[in-house]
């Protein structure tokens, strides 16, 4: 059994992402598979390391988040999960009305 670690539970919002790595310019195109205030889990090949530095940019149902991060946890061939660290008022504004939507769908 594993314990879970997360600070606040994932929804399943799938969203196109942008990595960008803040030490070198590596930019990389994704998407989410699940979401939360305080973090996700990005699809992709080729994740990066736990522990770097990331800013992400988030897109869904027309509107982006900017949020900085870091690579919580990485899986080879499989994605990434990145623990936000910067979310100001407005973005997480939208990253709520975004879960909601999924929670309580119309």
């Amino acid at each position: 059994m594993t314990t879970e670690l997360r600070r606040a539970v994932r929804y399943p919002v799938v969203a196109t992402v942008e990595v960008r790595q803040r030490q070198i310019l590596i930019k990389v195109r994704a998407r989410t598979s699940d979401l939360s205030i305080t973090g996700c889990y990005i699809d992709t090949l080729n994740p990066l390391p736990c522990g770097t530095e990331v800013e992400l940019q988030i897109s869904h149902n027309n509107e982006t988040v900017i949020v900085g991060g870091t690579v919580a946890y990485a899986r080879a061939n499989m994605g990434m999960g990145v623990q936000f660290n910067v979310v100001d008022d407005r973005q997480l504004q939208i990253l709520r009305r975004w879960i909601s939507a999924v929670v309580l769908p119309e």
